[in-house]
């Protein structure tokens, strides 16, 4: 019998301690709803051993360290109750984030530099069950206006034994319908000093995800990131800011996206200090846009994105 490429489901959980061995996602709580999933069974090089002969041809390789990857992609959304985690947080942890709940108020995430959370997966492909142990990962979000806010995670993991195991009845009601990012759901920008309307958003965390590649210690660590985005704002003229003499002055400011108007559907993306590039100009339907990438940058360490669902954290008096 023919194998479906559209027969796939994720199931992810986070260890107790890395690699443990023992924890299994469970299907009622712990599915993925996903857009699309790339699954890679044994990323990773392989050893040349490069013979000289008196004849041409290939020399034999041997196998590396493999490990197991997967990339999907998914809507963002909230949980919709104040002060509980959404069902991507356990995502995001485990690529090195924070997760504070404040009950009834809010969940704030921020980057982390040591001590990163991990997973396990179950990626299961119409039938061949592939297993991700001590999984790290890093996330990069996209809202552009007329689309779905999305996430994509990219993970690593430790592999096993690719097995064969039916399909899982996940149970996906968790993952609330995400909203459209519109003039009805999303706030504009406040971007270095102004408030502009957009119409791209991006922000890749660029987590350095490595495995180890030392005997008798091949996990999957997380060793460094560097954050960086590109948006597209209509452009506000240089009266009333000037992004030119910014980017030649390497001034940095920060910048905020707030996507949904309800409290319990409010995500708060926030960086206090980012530098930009040169600005270049675009069109959106005769309209005059600017293209700037940006850098956020940390201030005090680990806080240069902090990520906030549900009420705003109140202003320091």
């Amino acid at each position: 019998m023919s194998m479906k490429t559209n027969r796939r489901a994720m199931r992810f959980a986070l260890e107790s301690e890395y690699n443990d061995g023992t924890t299994t996602p469970d299907s009622a709580t712990d599915g993925i709803l996903m857009r699309e999933i790339t699954v890679t069974p044994l990323s990773g090089s392989n050893i040349a051993r490069d013979f000289v002969r008196p004849y041409y041809g290939n020399s034999p390789q041997a196998p590396g360290e493999k490990h197991v990857e997967a990339v999907f992609e998914l809507e963002w959304n909230t949980s919709g109750e104040l002060g509980v985690a959404p069902p991507w947080g356990k995502l995001l942890r485990a690529c090195g984030w924070s997760e504070v709940i404040e009950v009834g108020e809010r969940v704030i995430y921020s980057p982390v530099s040591e001590n990163e959370d991990s997973g396990v997966f179950f990626c299961n492909v119409d039938g061949n069950l592939h297993k991700g142990r001590g999984a790290r990962g890093t996330p990069a979000l996209t809202l552009n206006a007329e689309n779905m806010p999305v996430i994509r995670f990219t993970y690593r993991a430790l592999i096993s034994p690719v097995t064969q195991e039916q399909l899982p009845n996940v149970t996906l009601s968790q993952w609330r319908a995400g909203l459209a990012v519109n003039s009805l759901n999303t706030e504009p920008l406040e971007f270095m000093g102004a408030t502009v309307p957009f119409d791209q958003f991006s922000l890749d965390m660029s987590g350095q995800v490595v495995q180890k590649k030392i005997v008798g210690s091949n996990d999957i660590d997380i060793t460094g990131r560097s954050p960086s985005g590109q948006l597209r704002i209509e452009d506000p003229g240089v009266a009333t800011v000037n992004y030119f003499e910014m980017s030649q002055s390497a001034a940095t400011g920060p910048l905020k996206l707030v996507h949904g108007k309800t409290p319990e559907e409010r995500i708060e993306i926030s960086m206090q200090k980012v530098g930009i590039e040169s600005p270049t100009y675009s069109d959106q339907d005769g309209f005059q846009m600017l293209s700037i990438n940006y850098m956020p940058e940390p201030v005090e360490g680990n806080d240069e994105v902090m990520i906030v669902v549900g009420t705003p954290i109140p202003a320091s008096p």
